[in-house]
């Protein structure tokens, strides 16, 4: 089987996890998900946006 060296790390961020427990985040992911199933990229990065302020302001 042939090396294919260093896997190389995707060039974006991996999505934000929503806290555990928390409504605001749990909306925001549910609100992501359909987004993606409905293959509304803009809709799931504006989610990913939200999320990733609301846990940096909220959770940490």
């Amino acid at each position: 089987m042939p090396n294919h060296g260093t896997p190389v790390p995707a060039p974006w961020p991996a999505p934000p996890q929503p806290w555990p427990g928390c409504a605001h985040c749990a909306e925001l992911d549910a609100r992501r998900a359909v987004a993606r199933d409905e293959y509304d990229r803009s809709g799931e990065t504006d989610c990913n946006i939200l999320l990733r302020r609301h846990v940096r302001e909220v959770h940490s």
